[in-house]
């Protein structure tokens, strides 16, 4: 019996001793992890913090520290990780919040950062600190313009706030206004049609209202060459819905003598961008192409679906894009997949029976791929691209003429 006894007694006093080591006072710790983090024994202060966070996963202070502790060493996805679960304990903190888009700022991650910090903003309204910082990732995606204007309605709130007019000041003298393009691009066919070859130059301006665009292509197709004018117009409209607008002229035969463009964009909550519009170009007559877009940020990355509609007597034009984007420091820099597919109707004039000309739906394929980068400084950008398509012949139905395509630009912003 004494034997029972004893060997009990030393059952409990191993767990006794067992939880006493594995017991300690989290606030202690946490001003433990912070003294060494500040004097230089990071890595030390992160084992700390993580021992901590693993025992009490909601004390929030801990975990956020542990996150900047990650940001100072340049462990930025691991402190994502941290500023996610916060944000999944609660929302409505605001220095978890302005925590994360730092974090994102810091990495480079302009894409994500700006995206974050319109979150916040629905949740935490005319906070100056959201504010500046959503200003800040407009600003490192090159939307210059978009962060003066961010600031202006801010400052219309709250007109005597200091730092939201620093920022503003020093905002204008980063302002380049203006910039100048340059594209060429060409197609080659497997078949039937010679190389197409196609060009242009163009100058934009950003202003009060938004930016407006002038250009010149010269095209070569057929062995003919032609030239147009265009204007585009991007106003903007309110907070979060913008205008397209397009207007371009032409005497030459390869291209449409007047062709219009019209479509409004919207910014929809949980990061989505809807719009709808028309293009009209015309040739011998007027033809109308009715599109849209529905799209969703992902971070730093944007996934878009296009699709494009062309009524005639023969029937409904139908295909669609689907692109997938990834943005790097800016919006500027960025690494684009897009996947297309079409049904186009047309009257086979091409078959053996005069009087018999059956309506048959021509069936086009093409992936594309294109970078962006920017060169030498921040206000020159290069880009190249290649696409591949397959497109079925009007003159034998069933076969596909194959299409390669390669595209080099350049744009100089001041």
């Amino acid at each position: 019996m004494n034997k029972i006894i004893l060997l009990l007694s030393f059952l409990f006093l191993s767990q006794f001793s067992m939880a006493q080591e594995g017991s300690f006072d989290p606030d202690d710790e946490f001003a433990k992890a912070r003294e060494m983090a500040f004097n230089g024994k990071r890595n030390e202060a992160i084992e700390t913090l993580k021992k901590v966070v693993a025992k009490y996963p909601t004390y929030g202070d801990v975990r956020l520290f542990l996150a900047s502790v990650y940001g100072w060493e340049d462990k930025y996805k691991l402190a994502r990780e941290e500023y996610e679960i916060l944000l999944e304990q609660d929302n409505a903190d605001r220095n978890y919040w302005i925590g994360y888009i730092k974090n994102e700022l810091y990495s480079e991650q302009a894409m994500s950062a700006l995206d974050l910090a319109r979150q916040a903003l629905i949740l935490l309204p005319n906070d100056v600190d959201l504010v500046l910082l959503k200003a800040r990732a407009e600003k490192n995606n090159n939307n210059l313009s978009e962060a003066s204007e961010t600031v202006k309605e801010f400052l219309k709130i709250e007109p005597d706030n200091v730092a939201a007019k620093e920022f503003l000041s020093s905002l204008k003298e980063d302002m380049a206004t203006n910039t100048i393009s340059i594209s060429f691009s060409g197609n080659h066919f497997s078949e039937i049609y010679d190389p197409m070859l196609y060009s242009s130059l163009s100058y934009s301006k950003d202003t009060k209202i938004g930016g407006i665009v002038g250009r010149l292509n010269v095209n070569r197709k057929f062995d003919t060459y032609g030239s147009q004018i265009e204007i585009d117009a991007y106003p903007s409209i309110t907070e979060g819905l913008y205008a397209y607008l397009n207007v371009g002229y032409s005497k030459s035969t390869i291209f449409p003598t007047f062709r219009y463009g019209a479509q409004l964009y919207k910014s929809l909550p949980k990061s989505f961008e809807v719009s709808v519009g028309i293009r009209s170009l015309k040739y011998t007559e007027y033809t109308n192409i009715y599109t849209g877009s529905i799209g969703k940020y992902f971070g730093n990355s944007f996934i878009t679906f296009v699709p494009y509609f062309i009524p005639s007597d023969e029937g409904w034009s139908k295909s669609g894009t689907l692109t997938y984007r990834s943005y790097g420091a800016n919006g500027d820099q960025f690494l684009a997949v897009s996947v297309g597919l079409g049904f186009s109707p047309e009257i086979n004039r091409f078959g053996l029976d005069p009087l018999n000309e059956p309506t048959i739906d021509l069936k086009s394929q093409k992936l594309g791929i294109s970078k962006s980068f920017r060169i030498k400084n921040n206000n020159n950008v290069a880009g190249i691209g290649i696409s591949a398509s397959r497109q079925e012949s009007i003159f034998d139905p069933g076969e596909f003429i194959f299409i390669t395509s390669l595209t080099l630009s350049y744009s100089l912003s001041y």
